[in-house]
């Protein structure tokens, strides 16, 4: 049996630099809600799954940014 690499679109969880992801279909949207310990969750829409991923990807990088620069 072989078995699919690719992330199942049934997947609504993944974990990301230590915030997590939680992506769900809402009508023709994507909903991602990010989440990280002690901070306020973000909401992210996008027409396509892997779109709202990588736009949740990418704001958890300029949070990791963000926390690097000296105040």
């Amino acid at each position: 049996m072989m078995t699919d690499p690719s992330p199942s679109l049934d997947a609504d969880l993944v974990d990301h630099h230590g915030y997590r992801i939680r992506l769900s279909p809402s009508g023709l949207d994507w909903i991602t809600l990010v989440s990280w310990p002690d901070r306020q969750p973000t909401l992210i829409m996008a027409p396509e799954r892997e779109t709202a991923l990588v736009k949740a990807r990418e704001w958890i990088y300029h949070q990791l940014a963000s926390d690097k620069t000296p105040q």
